[in-house]
C-alpha cells in the first residue's frame, strides 16, 4: 500500500469515528436536557394541582402558629376564624399555601420554586432578573424557559412557565386589571445540575474512551493490513479471490465492532441513566417498558459477542475438533430442548422423525451449535401456528439431517449469499426478531470441519428446508 492511501485510510476512519462520536455526544445532551425537563414539568404540574385543589375549596383553614401566621396580602372577611374549643383558624390561599410547601421542598428536597410576577401583591414575590426575563417571555408567547444558571458559588437548573390568568384568579388579582387567559405571573423551579452534569461527564468519558479504543483498534487494523500486503504482495498477488475474503473479514470485524456492538450498549447506557437520574418520576409502566429494552438490548449483545467469539476462534484454528461417536436422536433433543418454549409461543408444531440408533462422527459442541442455530433460525422465520419438522436419514455414507418450515422462505437472489461472510445477511423475524448474521457462516464452517456438508432448498412464502449431512462411524 502507497504511503498517500495509508494516510487516506487514516484520515478517512478519523472522520468516521469522529462523526460518530459527535452524533452521540449530542444525543447524550439531548437525553440530559429531556430528563431535567420532564422532572421540572412534573414538579410544576404537581403545583398546579395542589393550587386547584385550594381554588376549588376557596382557601383552606390551618391553625396559626409562628410558621403559618395570617395572610396580611388576602382581604377576606372570614381569613381568620375561632372554633367553639378556642382554636385560632387561618385561610391559606394557593398563594400562600404554595409558600408553605416551597420551605418544606427547600429544607428536606434541596428544591425550591418561587411564586413571582411583574406586578406582585406580596413585596416578597418580586421577580428577580433572572424571572424578570423569563415572564417578558411569556408575554411574547415562550410557553417556558429551562436553562443553567452558574454563580462563584453553585450551578443549577432553573425552569419557569408562566401562570394563566383562571376564573379563581380574579377574586384577588381581577383589582390589579388581569382578565381570564392574561400571564399574571409564573412559578420558577431551581435545584442543583450537580447530579446530572457530573452523570453526563461520565457517560462523556465513557463513549470518549469507547471511540479512541475504536479508533486505535482501526489505524492498527491499517498498519497491520498494510504491514502484511506491502510484505506478501508479491505471494499473493495471483490469490485474489482469498484476498477479497481476507478484505471482507476485516471489515466485517471493523464493522462489527464500530457499529454492531456500539448501538445495543448506547441504548443500554442511555436507559439506566434515565432509570437512574428519574427513578422515582417515571411511572411504572415506563420503568417497565424501561427495563424490557435494557433486556432485549443486553441478550441481543451477548448474542453478537458469543457469535463473534466462536467466529474468531474458526478463523484462528483455535476451535478444538473431537469426533466420538453421537446418537443423532440423543443431540438433537439435547439441542433444541431448551427452545421448544419458544416454539411455544408461537404455537409452533414440532415434529421430529428421528429414528432410534442412528450415530454419526462427529464434534458433539460444533453438531450442537449447528443444531440450536438452525432450529432457532426456523422457530424465527415460521409464523404462529406453523410446522417446523426435523428428520434424520440414514445414507449410504452419511447420515441426513434435515430442518424444514413452513415459514417465510429465503428470496432466490439470497440463498447464494447465506454462507458468506462478504455479505453479512440479518433478515428480521416473524415477530421482529433480529439475529447476528453470524449463525449460518459458523454452521458452514462447524459442518465442513466435520467432514460434512450443508445445503438449502428454500421458496418465497412456503418454507425453507437446511439439510446438512454427517459421515458414519464406520466411514472414517
Amino acid at each position: 500500500m502507497k504511503k498517500k492511501h495509508l494516510v487516506w485510510l487514516i484520515l478517512i476512519w478519523t472522520s468516521i469515528i469522529a462523526t460518530s462520536f459527535g452524533w452521540n455526544y449530542l444525543l447524550l445532551l439531548s437525553n440530559n436536557q429531556k430528563v431535567v425537563l420532564n422532572k421540572s414539568q412534573a414538579f410544576f404540574e404537581q403545583i398546579l394541582v395542589t393550587r386547584a385543589w385550594n381554588a376549588q375549596h376557596g382557601g383552606v383553614y390551618v391553625p396559626v402558629t409562628e410558621t403559618t401566621p395570617p395572610n396580611p396580602y388576602l382581604k377576606d372577611p372570614l381569613r381568620d376564624v375561632v372554633t367553639v374549643d378556642g382554636l385560632q383558624l387561618t385561610k391559606l390561599n394557593p398563594s400562600y399555601m404554595t409558600r408553605q410547601i416551597s420551605e418544606i421542598d427547600k429544607n428536606n428536597y434541596d428544591l425550591h420554586f418561587h411564586i413571582t410576577s411583574l406586578n406582585p401583591i406580596r413585596p416578597e414575590n418580586k421577580a428577580d432578573e433572572w424571572e424578570t426575563t423569563a415572564l417578558t417571555l411569556f408575554e411574547k408567547e415562550t410557553p417556558e424557559i429551562l436553562e443553567v444558571v452558574k454563580t462563584e458559588s453553585s450551578s443549577q437548573y432553573r425552569y419557569m412557565a408562566p401562570l394563566i390568568t383562571e376564573k379563581s384568579c380574579l377574586k384577588c388579582h381581577e383589582k390589579q386589571g388581569y382578565k381570564l387567559g392574561d400571564v399574571r405571573g409564573g412559578i420558577s423551579i431551581s435545584f442543583s445540575s450537580d447530579m446530572y452534569l457530573k452523570g453526563m461527564e461520565k457517560q462523556i468519558f465513557a463513549l470518549s474512551a469507547i471511540h479512541l479504543l475504536i479508533l486505535g483498534l482501526g489505524i492498527m487494523g491499517i498498519f497491520y493490513y498494510r504491514k502484511k500486503t506491502n510484505t506478501y504482495f508479491s505471494i499473493i498477488k495471483n490469490k485474489n479471490t482469498e484476498l477479497m475474503q481476507t478484505n471482507a473479514t476485516k471489515d466485517k470485524f471493523f464493522s462489527i465492532i464500530a457499529h454492531d456492538l456500539r448501538n445495543p450498549f448506547n441504548i443500554i447506557l442511555g436507559y439506566t441513566d434515565l432509570l437512574k437520574s428519574g427513578y422515582h418520576d417515571l411511572k411504572d409502566d415506563d420503568r417497565e417498558e424501561i427495563i424490557g429494552e435494557i433486556d432485549k438490548s443486553s441478550n441481543r449483545a451477548f448474542e453478537l459477542l458469543e457469535n463473534l467469539l466462536l467466529w474468531a476462534r474458526v478463523q484462528k484454528d483455535r476451535l478444538e475438533i473431537v469426533k466420538v461417536d453421537l446418537n443423532v436422536k440423543e443431540i438433537i433433543n439435547g439441542a433444541t430442548e431448551a427452545y421448544l418454549s419458544g416454539a411455544e409461543k408461537k404455537n409452533l408444531t414440532v415434529d421430529f422423525g428421528i429414528p432410534e440408533n442412528i450415530i454419526i462422527h462427529a464434534d458433539k459442541f460444533t453438531i450442537s451449535t449447528v443444531i440450536v442455530n438452525l432450529f432457532s433460525n426456523a422457530i424465527k422465520f415460521t409464523p404462529e401456528n406453523g410446522n417446523i419438522d426435523i428428520s434424520a436419514t440414514d445414507k449410504d455414507h452419511f447420515i441426513e439431517i434435515s430442518i424444514s418450515d413452513n415459514g417465510m422462505g429465503i428470496p432466490p437472489e439470497n440463498i447464494s449469499k447465506l454462507f458468506r461472510v462478504e455479505y453479512n445477511l440479518s433478515t428480521l423475524g416473524t415477530n421482529d426478531e433480529k439475529g447476528t448474521g453470524l449463525g449460518l457462516i459458523l454452521c458452514k464452517e462447524f459442518v465442513e470441519k466435520n467432514g460434512g456438508t450443508i445445503r438449502v432448498e428454500s421458496e418465497v412464502g412456503k418454507g425453507t428446508n437446511f439439510i446438512i449431512t454427517i459421515p458414519k462411524r464406520n466411514d472414517l
